[in-house]
């Protein structure tokens, strides 16, 4: 379902709780940035996690095509809705224990929602924005998390 024709209004939904739990923890635990080593590699896991979050929500029309099929599309809505309800219950499980292989789950969960829509929606730049963001995201939450 679009929106104006370029508001995705089902994957603005999903980014929006994609985003929500980091929002919250970003607010409520303090980072020591300085723990990170290669500030490259910081700044290609925001590229891709904020470019992951914008080109979910928005068609921009370069390097898309759509959904190829309505089944396409029906799947989508129904894998990315349960890995959501997957992704926030990982963020419920990670605020108690705060494990780093929750963190990793965490991570794999998110890009794995950005790739798979990238994927089915033929979203050339989503699914790039998905690799960047699960190669930058792995790298800074092995030098952050304990």
């Amino acid at each position: 379902m679009e929106l104006f024709g370029f508001i995705n209004v089902f994957g603005l939904l999903f980014a929006a709780i994609l985003a929500a739990p980091n929002i919250v923890y970003i607010k409520s635990h303090k980072t020591n940035l300085s723990l990170i080593d290669n500030k490259a590699m910081l700044y290609i896991e925001r590229i891709g996690k904020y470019g992951s979050l914008f080109l979910m929500s928005f068609n921009i029309g370069i390097l898309e095509e759509g959904f190829t099929s309505a089944l396409m599309q029906n799947y989508w809505m129904i894998s990315t809705s349960v890995l959501t309800a997957v992704y926030v219950l990982l963020w419920l499980l990670f605020f108690k224990k705060g494990t780093k292989g929750v963190y990793y789950l965490l991570t794999i969960t998110a890009s794995f929602i950005v790739i798979q829509s990238g994927l089915l929606q033929v979203k050339t730049l989503l699914l790039t924005a998905g690799i960047v963001y699960l190669i930058g995201e792995l790298y800074v939450s092995s030098k952050l998390i304990n």
